[in-house]
């Protein structure tokens, strides 16, 4: 769920030259002010505030709830790892593959190397030949 769009707007600005801007000297007077707790002891000023300073204050608690509830529910911790479930019975062993054909052999009966290979009786083109047979191209020995 994405968030809504804000509905407030900022008090003041520290920086640029936008029009709520205060500089640096009124904005360390006000943080002393807040620091000093001066909005608690001028009692003509505390009666003014304080329906809006209660406000703020429900304010700061619903957002330190919602500062907790990310940092420890959803990005914080990790969850337990779930039980193994129980493992499945072994399948059936498959069939024993067929024996290889066994290869050429050369005139004296034993099997050719590569430098005993000959290409010359194998056939030209590729054009009537099964896929995966061999033909020699000029030379080149190529597979179909």
């Amino acid at each position: 769920m994405a968030l809504a769009d804000q509905e407030y707007e900022r008090m003041f600005s520290t920086t640029g030259s936008d029009a709520d801007r205060i500089d640096n000297d009124k904005f360390t007077r006000i943080k002393a002010k807040f620091d000093n707790n001066e909005y608690l002891d001028d009692e003509d000023n505390f009666e003014t505030l304080a329906p809006v300073l209660y406000q703020i204050q429900q304010m700061q608690k619903e957002l330190d709830e919602i500062r907790r509830h990310i940092v420890n529910d959803v990005v914080g911790q990790t969850g337990a790892t779930g039980a193994t479930g129980p493992q499945g019975p072994a399948g059936p062993t498959g069939a024993a593959g067929a024996d290889g054909a066994t290869g050429a052999r050369g005139a004296d009966g034993t099997t050719p190397g590569m430098t005993d290979l000959d290409g010359s009786t194998l056939p030209t083109s590729s054009a009537r030949l099964a896929t995966g047979k061999l033909y020699n191209d000029r030379g080149i020995v190529k597979v179909a």
